[in-house]
């Protein structure tokens, strides 16, 4: 009898559950609308970790990015994610399935951009915020642990390199 498990993994949303590492702080310092805008779709990576090791359900792994603007709600985008190869992470210690945009994902994200530049063409008001998360629903083949300790990793360029959003999180598995 399979059971339907979801687990959302908001990453920047569980820093009262998970210190997110000063070194993450320190890069994004100044990320902001300029950055977002000149970011290369193509390149965008997700990182995903999980102990005890379970699969991710492909069809469930998103980035989202939601943005903010002062006098108005947040405006909420979701990419789609595929299974990506390459170099990920370095980390000896973990074993990190990796992900990049989608052909849906990328349009998304370069639509995103478009509507970017064009607030900031028509002098609209700025965004004051953004926030990254990773979104995935755990396969179980069998009975489900307790709790699942969550790294979560994202490549925005490769220059910057890998930043460490959620650092070994408990997260609750619900049924």
């Amino acid at each position: 009898m399979k059971r339907t498990l979801f687990i959302v993994v908001a990453c920047l949303a569980l820093a009262a559950c998970a210190s997110i590492p000063l070194g993450t702080l320190w890069k994004l310092r100044g990320f902001d609308e300029t950055t977002l805008v000149q970011l290369e779709p193509s390149d965008l990576r997700a990182a995903l970790s999980l102990e005890p090791a379970v699969g991710v359900r492909p069809d469930s792994v998103e980035l989202a990015l939601e943005l903010t603007r002062d006098g108005a709600g947040p405006e909420r985008h979701a990419f789609g994610l595929e299974q990506a190869n390459g170099p990920g992470p370095l980390d000896r210690e973990r074993r990190y399935s990796l992900w990049r945009l989608d052909a849906a994902g990328i349009r998304a994200l370069a639509s995103v951009q478009r509507s970017l530049r064009a607030a900031r063409a028509a002098d609209t008001t700025a965004y004051s915020g953004a926030t990254f998360s990773v979104n995935f629903q755990p396969d179980f083949q069998g009975e489900p642990p307790d709790a699942l300790q969550a790294s979560v990793q994202l490549l925005l360029s490769p220059e910057d390199g890998w930043l460490l959003l959620l650092d070994e999180a408990e997260l609750p598995v619900t049924r």
